[in-house]
């Protein structure tokens, strides 16, 4: 009987963690979109749109990638950020070279407000999923500022 308990209670567990999985995966997309389209093209929508597919291809692999980490490989908070500089260095360094990442001294800004717009994307989706979101409130706030006031640089810059 015990044993029948613990099967039941696994299974129970893994059902939990892929239905974690896949809420994971969409407030990722939600959060990508979100976030890529205020602190890059806002607001010059058609620009966005120019990018499409393409651009979707970043924002439905990076939280199906982090989905199938948190909630398969059952990865810590530490190596989910170190996944997050790792996802940093591919999309910001390798594949888009963006030379804030690259010119002194503006790197020296550039790169924390980096680490805080991925860790917002990364860490936000977790900790809605896995109602932690009082527990880590002034990391948010701190990281939701950051978004915001980049978002509004952004949307300064592109419309001059």
């Amino acid at each position: 009987m015990n044993e029948i308990n613990e099967n039941l209670s696994e299974e129970v567990v893994e059902i939990e963690s892929n239905k974690n999985g896949i809420y994971y995966f969409v407030y990722g997309i939600i959060c990508w979109v979100i976030v890529d389209f205020t602190t890059v093209f806002n607001p010059n929508l058609q620009r966005w749109i120019s990018y499409w597919p393409t651009i979707w291809l970043f924002y439905i692999l990076f939280p199906l990638i982090f989905s199938l980490l948190i909630y398969k490989a059952k990865i810590s908070n530490k190596q989910l950020f170190i996944c997050t500089i790792v996802e940093i260095i591919i999309s910001e360094v390798i594949l888009f070279q963006n030379q804030l990442l690259f010119t002194f001294p503006i790197m020296l800004l550039a790169i924390p407000v980096s680490l805080c717009i991925y860790t917002l994307i990364t860490f936000l989706p977790k900790w809605i999923v896995e109602k932690e979101l009082n527990e880590n409130r002034k990391l948010i706030i701190f990281l939701i500022i950051v978004w915001i006031l980049i978002s509004i640089i952004t949307f300064i810059t592109n419309v001059q």
